[in-house]
């Protein structure tokens, strides 16, 4: 099979490495400025590719449709992916302009405009959040007090949750609509197109966080994991980390891969592995957005100790039109990846470590000072990700008591305050 990758995000790399491994052809676009760090582990499966398209602005779909295009032609191409958002309705515009095989183009270009996708939700009779697209702050300001405070304000198409705020009232939505109508400055310049389509306003979701991630293939659908989230006691909007599985009741679990498959057929999503991230709230699940790509971030390293299978292997599984996708077994247990975020800034000790996590029982992996660009007698600022750490426990509770017990031993070490204490 003839795989072509646009872009992707550090962890989505593995399925370019899993590909090859494979035995499949693999034609790759990079950016001119790639998302993930030129580590030596990166830049060999990137070297590994058939072919390489490199230096491309892979949110532009003229660029992306020249140039899939030209490979189309030399060597036929089976199926096209992209795993970072922000050039996903490239390769979707792509794809329908050439005729390749990929994610449905509407599909994905409604999942891509939260506004639109809240629409596709209201018209399937699904439950959704209060929401409102404004072109102006005056309408935005009047938007949040039509729904009600506190509101969700931030860009309709955007990612990482740049730019996104929660106000509890006119005046922190006032800032909250002049940093997505200013605060480009934080925001890549390749995407500054997604990120100017207006405000989106809405209701702010009270409950449980998990996210579903679901591939599809030929009309049905595939549940991979419910993973949860670790949230700041002190602010439920900071993410500490993630969990698999899902700290929920069997039958909460089984609620939201129903409403993560009823999501996915309203929006039109056929083809991929899909993070989608709901709010269990007293009404049930509600969808918070749905990602038309496969977990970012730690998660697919902590699906991988969890289940021990590989999401890319998935991912390959359900593109790949022989293959049949196999779902993980029974779990032992708890997984969690817990971010060692500062509280409010300071300067690390110079005696700062993280080495001695790795012998703590339970400890599977620790990602150090060096991935974060840090390290002792660093200054360091508030909200700052400076280590992470990925543990297993009977439970989740029990992952929970012994990362905040790693965490006070940090705390003393580094001599600065981090962001310690769950939500419950």
């Amino acid at each position: 099979m003839h795989i072509a990758f646009v872009d992707s995000n550090p962890a989505a790399l593995e399925a370019i490495r899993l590909a090859k491994e494979a035995g499949h052809r693999v034609t790759y676009l990079q950016s001119a400025d790639p998302f993930y760090p030129p580590t030596e582990g990166n830049l060999r499966i990137v070297a590994s590719v058939d072919h390489l398209a490199d230096g491309l602005v892979t949110t532009d779909p003229e660029t992306v449709t020249r140039v899939l295009a030209a490979r189309h032609a030399v060597d036929p191409i089976d199926v096209v992916t992209g795993q970072l958002e922000l050039s996903a309705e490239a390769v979707a515009l792509a794809c329908r302009e050439l005729g390749l095989r990929g994610t449905a183009t509407d599909a994905v270009l409604t999942a891509r405009r939260k506004d639109r996708c809240r629409a596709a939700l209201e018209k399937a009779g699904l439950a959704s959040a209060r929401y409102a697209l404004a072109g102006t702050e005056e309408d935005a300001l009047a938007a949040a007090e039509e729904i009600g405070y506190p509101v969700v304000l931030k860009p309709p198409s955007g990612a990482d949750s740049l730019l996104s705020r929660v106000a509890a009232n006119p005046a922190e939505a006032t800032a909250a609509c002049r940093a997505v109508l200013t605060g480009l400055d934080a925001v890549p310049e390749q995407w500054h197109e997604q990120f100017t389509r207006g405000i989106l306003v809405e209701e702010y979701l009270v409950g449980t966080l998990v996210s579903v991630e679901l591939g599809a293939k030929d009309g049905e659908f595939f549940p991979f994991a419910v993973s949860g989230r670790f949230r700041w006691a002190e602010d439920e909007v900071v993410e500490l980390g993630s969990y698999i599985p899902a700290n929920l009741p069997e039958e909460q679990s089984a609620a939201c891969i129903a409403y993560a498959i009823d999501v996915c057929r309203a929006i039109g999503l056929d083809l991929g592995v899909f993070h989608l991230e709901i709010m269990v709230t007293e009404r049930g699940p509600v969808l918070v957005e749905v990602n038309p790509r496969v977990m970012g971030g730690a998660l697919p390293t902590i699906y991988r100790h969890a289940t021990g299978t590989d999401i890319f292997s998935g991912l390959l599984d359900i593109l790949d039109p022989d293959a049949e996708p196999a779902l993980p077994g029974a779990l032992d247990g708890c997984v969690g990846g817990r971010k060692v975020m500062v509280r409010d800034g300071g300067t690390l000790s110079a005696g700062a470590s993280v080495a001695w996590i790795a012998d703590e029982p339970g400890v599977l992996e620790v990602i150090g000072f060096d991935s974060y660009g840090t390290g002792p007698g660093r200054d360091v600022s508030a909200g700052q990700i400076v280590a992470r750490f990925i543990l297993r426990g009977p439970d989740h509770p029990s992952v929970v008591r012994t990362a905040e017990r790693i965490l006070r031993r940090l705390e003393e070490d580094f001599g600065v305050a981090l962001m310690i204490g769950e939500k419950d």
